[in-house]
């Protein structure tokens, strides 16, 4: 019975199937009036409408104050398929048509998100919204102008659900399906990458998101869910017009998914709960001189909580909980290190991860072709040559550096290379294959993993979370499996786990795994990060200056992990560093860049004897 219960779908399932039968037997039985069950059917429908809002903000990190005007559009859908005078189609067809056009009107919305952010974003949405009820939802076309659109209750076969429990029951139900949506989001590869976007789209896509989908998955998604709750109101209301709907109700959805806790399904059921309960008992309790009020007091408890804890009342209760979790990491981040937090702990012997299963059908190298070149790369930023027909090679099993002084442009290279930034000329193959047009989450998911100099990890997950994250690209379940956690969508998240587990126990992490990566020290993040590079056995992998901030004898260690990773794991690498001593030490060949054009190629000894190197960066022989 445990099992059963620690499985989150069969527990949304089992609440959900009590509430079902509960709601129509307290009716019936005279102990919940229709008043009460219109009362709670209005924090169920605000609280479906905060859900779709909270899965786009919350998880996903896109601003939308619009989304007053998504649950209209559900709504309004099915006012025009219901009705016997129209259509006339059951209500259980109606749902998903609603969900469909919600969906529909989302993914366009989104548009804009791909170039769009913060309060640019958030006008295009209000303006949005603004338009919609005043004149699409205002139209007699679609709203019934003044009249409205009158919609039906339910019926399953001569059953009418007339009474106020019974249509709760639905609504009930309703919400417990988007709960379980919901849940089955955060707990796959489609969260991952919500929260992903959310932290830094950069690393995201160096993890093998897509950046751009996900983007307007993520509004389509939202918007499906608010067209159901769109259903939800029309038939509690049973009549919609534009009234019903203004732009100013999206932002008390908003208002619900900040005070509840941003990404918090229980902190926004409890926040909707009390916004559409407090103004009601409000008078009960105080008077009707405090009628009116309610707005007021509902400002000032928003204004309290982003004061106190913008985490909302979910954050509350989480950083409760991670307090003592980081005192924990901080007091055994010490103790493992032996020394400043800025020198940081050893590099471990790394985990020689085998490639994934789903990882078979990853191109292979044509003949003995090197496993990166770039030819001509350049990269312009306005008037700014940030790159200027810079070339590379990186034959297989072989330690590549680049090296430069500070604006020489070799963060921009790396960039162009792995994907994040568009070269205005040049072409980028990888293993023999021309990978040019594609994007960061595509080179990575050919067998390119890459580090960043600032640590490309999402501080807010914990370190399996961000293992778990690094293998997008080999969770081959697709989009509708993962929403209902349907097919191998379960099986496939166990054997990530598994694999996360064993990069953990090969890192010696076991005690952190569990911990958020924003709470250990920066040594350790730089080890969680080579970590996730390396669980899905990339065939090269970029490393951004992995010493920064090492101490001479860390560095030594890195140095150690580094012929590693070419001579016990096979990889290939092509490294970023200001560390002379390391580059010496550990590179096979070297390219130096200057001006934002490569000014030297060749062995270690020779390139460092180079006059033009010499000249425009060691400043001065070396012996």
């Amino acid at each position: 019975m445990n099992l059963l219960l620690a499985r989150p779908g069969l527990r949304v399932a089992i609440v959900g199937a009590l509430a079902l039968a509960l709601a129509p037997l307290l009716g019936r039985n005279g102990i919940m009036s229709d008043y009460v069950a219109v009362l709670i059917g209005e924090a169920v429908v605000l609280a479906a409408a905060a859900l779709s809002l909270n899965l786009l903000m919350g998880h996903a990190g896109q601003i939308s104050l619009g989304h007053g005007a998504l649950v209209g559009v559900g709504a309004f859908t099915t006012g025009a398929l219901t009705p016997a005078t129209e259509l006339g189609l059951p209500f259980m067809l109606a749902v998903p048509a609603a969900a469909v056009a919600g969906a529909l009107v989302a993914f366009v919305i989104g548009l804009p998100a791909l170039r769009l952010r913060g309060l640019y974003l958030a006008v295009v949405t209000i303006a949005f919204s603004y338009a919609m009820f005043e004149s699409i939802f205002a139209s007699e076309q679609v709203g019934g102008g003044s009249a409205g659109v009158s919609l039906p209750r339910p019926q399953v076969n001569t059953f009418l659900f007339t009474d106020e429990a019974d249509y709760l029951a639905i609504l009930v139900g309703l919400l417990a399906l988007l709960w379980l949506v919901d849940t089955n989001v955060t707990r796959t590869k489609i969260g991952r990458a919500f929260r992903a976007l959310r932290s830094d789209e950069a690393v995201a896509s160096s993890f093998g998101v897509d950046v751009t989908r996900y983007k307007l998955l993520a509004f389509a998604l939202s918007g499906a869910m608010a067209g159901i709750a769109g259903v939800m109101v029309g038939h509690l209301k049973l009549t919609v017009s534009s009234s019903v709907f203004p732009y100013e109700r999206s932002l008390l959805y908003v208002v619900v998914v900040v005070v509840g806790g941003l990404g918090s399904r229980v902190g926004v059921l409890v926040a909707a709960a009390f916004y559409a309960f407090y103004p009601i008992a409000m008078p009960e309790l105080f008077g009707t001189g405090v009628r009116g009020y309610d707005v007021i007091i509902g400002a000032a408890l928003l204004v309290f909580t982003m004061a106190r804890n913008p985490g909302g009342l979910a954050g509350t209760i989480r950083e409760l909980r991670h307090e003592r979790r980081s005192e924990r990491a901080r007091v055994a981040a010490e103790a493992d290190a032996g020394v400043d937090d800025a020198d940081g702990p050893a590099l471990p012997k790394l985990p020689n991860m085998p490639r994934p299963a789903s990882l078979a059908q990853r191109p292979e190298a044509r003949g003995d072709a090197p496993v990166v070149e770039a030819d001509n790369i350049t990269v312009r930023f306005g008037g700014l040559i940030a790159v200027a027909d810079a070339s590379l090679s990186v034959p297989r099993g072989r330690i590549v550096g680049l090296i430069g002084p500070n604006g020489a442009g070799k963060t921009t290279l790396f960039n162009a290379i792995s994907g994040l930034e568009r070269p205005e000329s040049g072409r980028v193959r990888l293993l023999g294959h021309d990978v040019s047009n594609l994007g960061a989450a595509a080179r990575c998911a050919r067998g390119l993993g890459r580090t960043f100099q600032n640590i490309g990890l999402v501080k807010d997950l914990s370190v399996t979370e961000n293992l778990l994250l690094a293998q997008h690209t080999v969770a081959p379940y697709g989009i509708p499996a993962a929403l209902g956690y349907a097919g191998p969508t379960g099986r496939i998240e166990d054997e990530l786990r598994e694999r996360a587990a064993t990069a953990i126990s090969g890192l010696g992490f076991e005690r952190y795994a569990d911990t958020q990566v924003g709470n250990l020290s920066i040594g350790q993040q730089r080890i969680v990060e080579l970590g996730c590079v390396l669980v899905t056995a990339p065939e090269v992998v970029m490393l951004d200056e992995p010493s920064a901030g090492m101490s001479p004898a860390a560095a030594e260690n890195l140095a150690d992990r580094l012929r590693d990773l070419r001579d016990e794991l096979g990889r290939t690498v092509l490294l970023i560093e200001h560390n002379v001593p390391l580059v010496l030490d550990t590179c096979d060949e070297l390219y130096v860049m200057a001006g934002g054009a490569v000014v030297a190629h060749g062995s270690p000894d020779d390139v460092v004897r180079d006059p033009v190197v010499v000249d425009a960066y060691l400043g001065g022989a070396l012996t």
